[in-house]
Parts: structure tokens; sequence; C-alpha cells
């Protein structure tokens, strides 16, 4: 049976990663070493040049778009934390938990919520199915329920497996603005720079591409769970973050804190920026609406200010090790720049490339850059003028090539760990926990994608 055939590619997969996995922090310090390498290979090979290549290197930790998007990352991340950790939120989080009885019932939920919640906001998908996977975890342990706790953070983790095809996609946001990098580019001088959402996330093939993967994924989640019971394995159950907040009122300041209205009135106010928004420039995302949007809503489902400033508080340590390794990867990717590493990549699969091919090609070669520039911002920011400048020669539409490396770029995640480290952390797992289960998934849905990009 086929889902014996998964069940066996799981398991095989898991014990592969487990033994030969490091930690996602050695994986960037080894890609780096990496990168260095083949950047002094492809410059002056000389002592000079080797020093330039580290002051390049090193000029990328402090980059100022970097730094941006590094907070970008950081406030999805905590914003959509606090969110999930709001009582509406939390609520509704409970019902969910205690609708699953069996494993396969569990994952099935988990990995559909994943998805769903993934593809409309990345930032609150990721911390949100976390959150809900350990919760369900908890409760099926209470109940005596055996089941494969590290499968169900790869459930968990798929929302990683359709944001970039979504409504906080990072390229086909940024090429959605007036202004972007690309109108910068000399080779683009009176070419219409702006790529509207109709081109790329709300493309029907987009649409149907998502929609096969959210039919087929979670099936095939459940397919892999072992057949012999194994309890929750994998992982020492983390205990529920609460916050705790004193509602005893002795001082008027002691009012402000804890008073309701104040988050309430400037959140709804906030939150008419939104209608504004949308009511001037129609359904128009880019991440600083995504931000703001969050930021209000978690203000106006938290009971007070201090309750909602808890709840960022806590929420940040989830992202420890995004604070740690980003600098790394912005590190890499200037070396990536400077060395036109990026350029030699993609051009082994645009100079063999034709019209219909191209869509194909970029989607590998983002693939590939996806071990490098974990980012889908940074790699669009190194890949994008490339695959763009192809298209341009050969007539392939600018949507289509965006969504190419954003496919890329998402599918990615399930073989590189970095984006699991909000998950890992709120889970209590390894990233060797999971990666093997996210190597099937790969394999499963890389022909979906590439089909997708055909049409």
């Amino acid at each position: 049976m086929i889902v014996d055939v998964f069940a066996r590619a799981g398991a095989g997969a898991e014990r592969f990663v487990r033994r030969f996995m490091p930690d996602p922090f050695v994986l960037v310090l080894g890609l780096t070493l990496v990168a260095l390498v083949l950047g002094f290979v492809r410059t002056d090979r000389s002592l000079e040049g080797a020093r330039t290549l580290v002051g390049v290197w090193t000029g990328g930790f402090g980059n100022a778009e970097i730094l941006k998007f590094g907070l970008q990352i950081i406030l999805i991340v905590v914003t959509g934390e606090a969110i999930a950790a709001s009582p509406p939120a939390k609520r509704l989080l409970a019902r969910l938990t205690a609708m699953p009885k069996t494993a396969p019932q569990a994952l099935l939920t988990v990995t559909i919520f994943a998805l769903v919640t993934g593809w409309l906001h990345w930032g609150f998908g990721l911390v949100s199915s976390a959150l809900l996977a350990r919760e369900v975890g908890k409760s099926l342990a209470a109940r005596g329920v055996k089941i494969h706790y590290a499968l169900l953070g790869t459930g968990a983790y798929t929302s990683m497996l359709l944001w970039h095809a979504g409504l906080t996609a990072s390229a086909p946001l940024l090429m959605n603005t007036d202004k972007n990098f690309l109108s910068d580019l000399p080779a683009f001088k009176g070419v219409q720079s702006k790529i509207p959402l109709g081109d790329t996330i709300l493309a029907p093939y987009n649409l149907i591409a998502c929609a096969a993967l959210l039919l087929i994924v979670p099936p095939l989640v459940v397919a892999m769970h072992p057949k012999e019971p194994v309890g929750v394995e994998g992982a020492e159950l983390p205990a529920e973050t609460t916050v705790v907040i004193d509602t005893t009122i002795t001082t008027p300041a002691d009012h402000l804190d804890k008073t309701r209205w104040l988050t309430l009135i400037t959140g709804a106010l906030g939150l008419t920026f939104l209608w504004k928004h949308f009511a001037e420039k129609g359904f128009d995302l880019n991440h600083n609406v995504v931000n703001c949007a969050f930021l209000m809503l978690g203000m106006v489902l938290h009971p007070s200010p201090v309750s909602y400033a808890k709840a960022i508080a806590q929420s940040v340590r989830g992202v420890s090790g995004i604070v740690l390794q980003f600098p790394f990867y912005g590190g890499i990717l200037e070396v990536m720049k400077h060395t036109g590493l990026s350029e030699a990549i993609a051009g082994v699969f645009v100079h063999a490339a034709s019209p219909r091919t191209l869509p194909f090609f970029t989607f590998i070669a983002s693939v590939l850059t996806k071990s490098f520039v974990p980012s889908g911002a940074g790699e669009w920011a190194v890949e994008g003028p490339v695959m763009l400048q192809a298209a341009r020669e050969l007539g392939v539409p600018f949507g289509k090539i965006t969504m190419a490396v954003a496919y890329g770029n998402m599918l990615g995640n399930m073989y590189q760990p970095f984006w699991s480290l909000p998950l890992l952390g709120l889970m209590g797992l390894r990233a060797r926990d999971i990666m093997g289960f996210c190597l099937v998934l790969f394999i499963v849905c890389f022909p979906i994608l590439a089909i997708a990009l055909s049409f």
C-alpha cells in the first residue's frame, strides 16, 4: 500500500537526518566557509583579495537593508505569537486542541491549520501552528493517545511550505510596490517595474497549486506516521506559555496599566489605516501593512497594555536563533553579491533556458540558492535581477519568474532549517527531529510546483 511506502520513506529519512544533520548554527557556519572559499576562487586569489572578501563578509553583518528586514521578520514572529497568546486566540486553540481524538486526526488538524494560516500570514501561521501542535501533543499525552511528536512538529512546520505563495510573500509584495529595487536598475529604465498581485499570488495557476498542496500534504503527513505507536517522542513537552497579570488596582498608574480602553482605542485607530489603505489601493499588501495590522490587532485582542507588553516580551525568546544566525546569512548574502556567486548559480540555468523552460530553471536555481540565503527577500534581492533580465530578453512574464523564485524559496524550507527555529523553540524539538520528514515533503511537492509553473 502507498501508506506503507510513505511510512517507510519517512522513517528512513528521519533516521538518516538524525544521524547526519548538525545543529542549524553549525550549518550556517559551514555555509559561511563554503561561500567564502567559493568567493575566493571566483575573485582575486591573493592575500589582499582574501582580506577584501573577509571585509565584505563582516560588512554584511551591519547591512542596513539586512538589519531592517531582520527587524521586520522579528516583528512578524513576536506579534504573531502575541496574537496567538491573546485570550480569544487561546480559546480558539483550546477548541482545536480538543477536536482530534486519534493520532491521524491530530496530524490532519495541525497540518491543515498550518497550511492555511501560513498562506494567510507566515509569521502568525508558524507560531500559532507550533502552539497548536504543542498543546495537541500535551492533550493527547494526557489522554494516553500516542503520537510521534516530531511528526506533529513537521505538520506545524508546513506553514512555511505555502508562505511564499500566500498573502505575506516577500518577493510578490516587494514587487507590488510602485518603487522597488528593479526600478533603480539601469537595465530596467522605462520598464514597468510594478508587478500586480494578479500576476503573482492571485494568479490562477498559483491558487490551483496552493489548493493541490492543501489536498495532498495533510494525508501525506498522516501516511508517514509509524504503524507502531511510539508515544510523544523527540522532546520533553514545554510548559504552556501563560501571561499572568496582577489585576489589583491601587493607584492611577495601575489603572492606566490595566485598563482595556487604552489598547482598544489605540488598536482600533491603527486598524482604520487598513480601511483607508484598501479603499485607496485595493487589495495591496506589503510587509509594513501586514506588520501594522498584526501589531494593532494584538492590542485589540489583549485585555490591557501590560498584558500585551508581557506577551511580546515572552514571544521574543522564540527569535533567539534568528538573532544569532541572521547576521551570518547577511554576511553570506554580501559575499554572494560581491563575488557574483548568485549570478553564477542563476546563469548556469539561464543560459540553457528557453522562453518555456525559464520558469522551471529559475525554480531550480532558487532551490539551490536557498541553501545560502534562507530569507525570501534576501534571495530575491540577489537572484531576482538576474532572472528578470533573462525574462525580459526571452519575453517571459515577470510575474511568472517572481513566483518561480518564490516557489524555490518556500520549498527550500523543507531542507533548510533556518525558519524552523521559532517552532523548534516553542515545541522543544531539534531541527534533526523534523527535517527527515520534511525531505519527503520536498520530494513529493517538487513536481507539483514545477508543473504549476508550466502553465
